[in-house]
C-alpha cells in the first residue's frame, strides 16, 4: 500500500489558479477605481483654483500707490500680471498673510493672472479634453488648461450711474 504521508498545504496549480483570480479582479476593478482618484484629483484642483481666485482679486484691486494732482483728481495705481505666472508671484503682491500653494493636487504648478477686470486661475489637466465641466479650456502642450475665472461684478447700480459717479469725482478705479 501507498505510505506517504499526508502533506499540508497548497499545490502549485492552487498557488497560480489563486493569483489568476487575483488578476483578473485587479484588472477589472482598477482601472475605474483609477479613473474615480484622478476626478477626485480634478475637482479639488479647481476647488483649490477657486480658494486661490479668491486671493487673486484681493492684489487684483490692491491699490499700489495714488498720486492727486492740483485739481484734487485720485489717480490709483494697480498691479498688473497679463502673462501667466506661477502664485509666488502673485504672493510677492500680497502681504505675508495669505499663503499660497505653488502645487495642486494634480501635481502640476498653478498659474494666474489678472487684468483691470477679473483674474483667472489655471489647472493643468493630465489628458486632452475641449470644454471641460463647462469652464472656458485652452490646450498647452497637448493637454488641457481648465481656465477658473471671477466674474465682472455687476453694481446695484446702472452702469451709466456708476460712470457719472467716477466722473463727478474726477477717479479712475477697478
Amino acid at each position: 500500500m501507498n505510505n506517504r504521508r499526508a502533506q499540508a498545504g497548497f499545490t502549485l496549480i492552487e498557488i497560480v489558479i489563486a493569483l489568476a483570480i487575483i488578476a483578473v479582479l485587479a484588472v477589472a476593478v482598477l482601472p475605474p477605481s483609477l479613473e474615480r482618484l484622478t476626478e477626485a484629483k480634478i475637482e479639488a484642483s479647481l476647488g483649490q483654483a477657486r480658494t486661490v481666485l479668491q486671493v487673486c482679486d484681493i492684489a487684483r484691486t490692491k491699490v499700489l500707490s495714488t498720486t492727486v494732482d492740483s485739481s484734487g483728481k485720485y489717480t490709483h495705481t494697480y498691479a498688473s500680471m497679463p502673462a501667466w505666472s506661477t502664485t509666488a508671484t502673485l504672493q510677492s503682491k500680497l502681504t505675508a498673510d495669505y499663503n499660497l500653494p505653488a502645487d495642486n493636487p494634480l501635481g502640476t504648478k498653478i498659474m494666474v493672472k489678472f487684468d483691470s477686470a477679473r483674474c483667472y486661475v489655471a489647472v493643468d489637466l493630465p489628458f486632452l479634453q475641449d470644454n471641460y465641466g463647462g469652464y472656458v479650456t485652452e490646450t498647452v502642450g497637448g493637454k488641457t488648461r481648465v481656465i477658473v475665472s471671477t466674474r465682472t461684478k455687476n453694481s446695484a447700480y446702472p452702469a451709466w450711474v456708476v460712470n457719472q459717479k467716477r466722473m463727478l469725482h474726477d477717479e479712475e478705479t477697478r
